[in-house]
């Protein structure tokens, strides 16, 4: 596998924002339109609606253009393109390898950097920032083989937002275990189990998962098969033990009350405990079918209170510090 290529640089207050080439996928055309720069100009190239095809991005790579660019204005229907089709493209046999992994690694940035500017303190500087994607980078590094790609592609293809939380579950995990001063291999180990933790939902009934109101005693055994039926999924990956413990683990409770294991204090592994922390946290903080957001005080709040036992303290404290932008890092 080659190198991954570094993601382009997007200033969220720029006009026009940079979009790889092989973002666009030939059999899906966009619903915003698609700009060549000249300079500190932009030239309309594709209106919304058109396909790239193969002569147009043969015309682009015969002038050595491989970054395209799209209005800020139409960021979230780009996004939502990429909900739409990225499964697509992972599972499908149009893109080469190589570019199926780095249209995953710069997704995967592109959901980062969005929380990072929406959620995270705002103090957090560019050095941080940068720090997120290079573990990122070394994270999706684990997972760009024909398996992980197709895990990621499948994973996708059923529930996007399942996807997308796992990139977010991976970004406070590394936030807290580079807080500890775990080491890097650690981090990167983690990180894979954090994007990987809820595979399992994959083999969930999607109307279950989509389900607006209260889940009935059956439907919630469904759900709580996912850890184990996530960490067989993931057999074919070859991940670490660390990585299968995040994804096996991350619904144990300090009282023991969790599952599937029932295991209780430090007999779960604080990598484990970190992603259980980082997992409630995000659900609660967005916006699901059967409940709204909360903000990040009130999220912090039932934590505490409401779900008392549950989770380690003093990470728990550690994870509040962080989030009010104390200088951990």
């Amino acid at each position: 596998m080659t190198p991954l290529p570094p993601p382009p640089v997007v200033d969220p207050s720029r006009e026009y924002q940079p979009i790889p080439v092989w973002h666009l996928f030939p059999h899906a055309p966009g619903e915003f339109e698609v700009y060549l720069r000249h300079g500190d100009s932009h030239t309309l190239f594709a209106r919304g609606g058109e396909a790239l095809t193969s002569q147009r991005r043969g015309i682009l790579s015969d002038h050595g253009v491989s970054v395209v660019y799209i209005h800020r204005e139409e960021r979230e229907r780009y996004r939502r393109y990429m909900r739409r089709h990225l499964a697509g493209a992972l599972l499908g046999p149009e893109m080469p390898p190589d570019q199926k992994a780095a249209v995953f690694y710069h997704n995967c940035c592109d959901i980062v950097r969005e929380l990072i500017r929406e959620r995270l303190p705002q103090g957090l500087s560019d050095r941080h920032g940068r720090l997120f994607v290079a573990y990122a980078r070394d994270c999706v590094a684990f997972l760009c083989t024909e398996a992980g790609l197709s895990r990621m592609g499948a994973l996708m293809a059923h529930d996007y937002e399942v996807y997308s939380h796992g990139v977010h579950v991976f970004v406070y995990t590394v936030f807290m275990l580079k807080s500890l001063g775990l080491p890097s291999p650690t981090i990167v180990q983690a990180g894979v189990g954090a994007l990987l933790h809820d595979s399992g939902k994959e083999s969930v009934d999607a109307a279950i998962l989509k389900k607006p109101g209260r889940l009935s005693p059956e439907e919630f055994l469904a759900i709580r098969e996912h850890p184990v039926l996530g960490a067989r999924l993931c057999r074919r990956l070859s991940l670490s033990r660390l990585a299968r413990e995040c994804i096996l683990l991350h619904h144990e409770k300090l009282d023991g009350t969790g599952y599937p294991r029932g295991l209780a204090g430090e007999a779960i592994p604080v990598h484990a405990r970190v992603v259980s922390l980082a997992d409630v946290y995000d659900a609660l903080t967005s916006k699901r079918v059967y409940a709204d957001a909360v903000r990040p005080f009130e999220a912090l709040r039932i934590m505490r209170h409401e779900m008392a036992g549950s989770f380690d303290l003093d990470l728990y404290k550690r994870f509040v510090m962080l989030l009010s932008g104390a200088a951990l890092l």
